[in-house]
């Protein structure tokens, strides 16, 4: 099955993403801790990450740094309500889209279609060449 890592500091947020992904058939670590998200990406091999960059406890951008030095080549979705549609953000989240490979956007709040489709582009990318494509949902 599936291993999907999902970041999201905010408890409710953290549980329906689970849910979602779990009823399309993958497996799910939820964590709402970063530190605890690096240690896990650090350990476990996830097929894609979901990560918030807005955490409590630890920058969201070091947390993608984190999981891209542990899984080079595993697809990251960057989420966040301060993405905006039109790919219009803090400048150092542009920057770091626009240089890593295989990181992708997923604006809040979105919709549990969009996430479905966008995970099964993002997985479907692993055996065709997607890799670089920003994607932005709402």
């Amino acid at each position: 099955m599936t291993n999907i890592l999902v970041v999201d500091d905010e408890v409710g947020v953290c549980c329906v993403i689970q849910h979602l992904l779990v009823r399309e058939g993958y497996a799910v670590t939820a964590v709402t801790d970063g530190r605890v998200a690096m240690d896990a990406v650090a350990r476990d091999d996830f097929a894609a990450a979901l990560i918030d960059l807005n955490l409590a406890d630890v920058d969201g951008n070091d947390v993608i740094r984190a999981a891209r030095a542990a899984r080079p080549n595993m697809p990251i979705v960057m989420m966040s309500g301060m993405v905006l549609e039109s790919g219009h953000g803090p400048a150092e989240l542009l920057g770091l889209s626009a240089r890593m490979v295989g990181l992708h956007r997923l604006a809040k709040p979105f919709k549990p279609r969009d996430l479905s489709q966008l995970m099964r582009d993002i997985l479907a990318s692993d055996t065709e060449a997607l890799d670089g494509k920003v994607v932005t949902r709402q």
